[in-house]
């Protein structure tokens, strides 16, 4: 029995495959069209509708996601609100009263997404720093996103009555009280000895972490998942806590969370991270999801790779730490046993002497496939020699890559502009990338050179602009 709730309405259903996708569900089970098909794929963002579930101390939590990769399954005592629920009574939404307003739409066809989207944003009970970035997961070829940038920061601005919202305190009540779903070939294990009894039990089942990368299996390949272990309850891979070296965070935690963590103790990391998908993405997206998938144009393995992170992988008794370039053996392959699984990362702290940037180029700035990801961390000594060099990658071969024979130029000597060339100079002999629909391998080639050189050059002015406040 799965149950949730749907706009104001509880809805039960007694039996949903476990490939099924909610956006299927809404359109052809429930006729609620307003809820479009554009890419189904989560790039488009023409489906998006938000999902109200509760946090940690148990306030309302809404967050948008794509209905087209979401699992039905996965949405068991949540509440998903979609377009048609923000008008009552024959009059608008404020939301939707801001892009009438500002001509924010011309087809249309993107519109409830977008308005969704926004309306997402106007539950948020602090306004984000830059609103644009809720708009961030929806494509639009009519409006040139003006007026849409303009109707988030005013909805941002400005306290929305919201006619749609229901009491709180039942709602509440609810959410909490929904029992355990029982599902045939889709679990949803609670702690690690759950999780393995699970693996027992459907020994060939997909492990779901999100469902961001796996649902295009389904979506975009047309194949189907029969059985399915949903991880997202798991108690062991939701927590982020402080070790003795730096952080644990668990598999299964939003990329929404770990961005927050990221961009405070690790800022160098801020630009990549808020590139990895759209928020509506990172509300689901995970790192054990994308480590799972061990995609060689991810951009989790290089970050971890020059962060000098580990996997932790787990069988429900005994945890193993593994070095990212060693957990990843090949194009998606990886040392995940078949009663294994991901339940965290680990990352230390950066040193004071330690610097850090990861650069990811792409065809679109925002929620879009790496052309090239190169992270880089050099730690200097007193007198500016390289003592250790990471340099990782990822579109440049068939597996995320750290490049130790560009690393061993950098140990030993300074970190001067002569010896940037002389390692750009052995790049085209160090890296052999293939040429694909989003660049060639001359491309490649340049832009880890290009990348080598705009690191040091903004090492160089860090340490010029430091000097001159001494």
């Amino acid at each position: 029995m799965l149950e949730l709730m749907l706009n104001d309405q509880i809805v039960q259903i007694d039996y949903a495959k476990p490939d099924s996708m909610l956006l299927e569900y809404l359109r052809e089970q429930q006729g609620l069209t307003g809820t479009k098909e554009g890419c189904a794929s989560g790039d488009c963002g023409a489906c998006t509708v938000v999902m109200v579930d509760t946090d940690a101390d148990n306030e309302l939590r809404y967050r948008q996601i794509n209905a087209c990769i979401t699992p039905l399954n996965a949405l068991h005592g949540k509440q998903i609100i979609t377009v048609e629920h923000l008008s009552q009574h024959g009059v608008m939404h404020p939301v939707q009263q801001a892009v009438v307003e500002r001509h924010g739409t011309q087809c249309g066809f993107c519109t409830p997404g977008i308005v969704m989207s926004l309306y997402a944003l106007c539950k948020q009970k602090q306004a984000p720093d830059n609103p644009a970035d809720y708009l961030a997961g929806n494509l639009c070829r009519c409006t040139g996103y003006g007026p849409l940038i303009e109707a988030a920061q005013h909805i941002a601005q400005v306290e929305i009555f919201d006619p749609a919202q229901q009491s709180e305190q039942a709602l509440k009540a609810w959410l909490n009280q929904c029992d355990e779903q029982q599902t045939v070939n889709y679990l949803k294990p609670k702690t690690r000895q759950q999780l393995a009894v699970a693996k027992q039990q459907l020994p060939e089942a997909k492990l779901l972490c999100g469902a961001t990368d796996l649902a295009l299996d389904v979506t975009q390949q047309l194949n189907t998942i029969p059985q399915i272990i949903d991880l997202s309850e798991v108690d062991d891979l939701l927590t982020i806590s402080e070790t003795k070296s730096g952080w644990r965070i668990g598999a299964a935690v939003p990329l929404t969370q770990v961005h927050t963590l990221m961009k405070t103790h690790f800022p160098s990391t801020n630009e990549v991270l808020e590139r990895l998908g759209s928020l509506t993405i990172r509300n689901r997206a995970s790192l054990g999801g994308s480590l799972g998938h061990a995609s060689p144009i991810g951009d989790i393995a290089p970050l971890l790779i020059s962060l000098n992170g580990k996997i932790e992988v787990d069988d429900g008794t005994d945890k193993i730490l593994y070095a990212p370039e060693d957990y990843i053996t090949g194009y998606r392959e990886t040392q995940l046993k078949p009663n294994q699984w991901i339940s965290a990362v680990h990352i230390p702290r950066l040193a004071p002497n330690q610097k850090h940037a990861i650069y990811k180029v792409s065809k679109r700035y925002e929620d879009d496939i790496s052309t090239v990801v190169l992270a880089l961390n050099l730690t200097l000594d007193s007198e500016q020699r390289v003592k250790h060099c990471i340099l990782s990658a990822g579109g440049i071969a068939a597996k995320s890559v750290r490049l130790t024979e560009l690393e061993n130029l950098f140990i030993g000597r300074p970190f001067t502009q002569l010896l940037v060339q002389k390692v750009k100079a052995v790049v085209p002999e160090v890296i052999h990338p293939l040429s694909d629909v989003r660049g060639s391998a001359e491309y490649r080639v340049q832009l880890v050179q290009n990348l080598l050189q705009r690191f040091y050059l903004e090492c160089h002015q860090i340490s010029t602009r430091l000097a001159e406040h001494a």
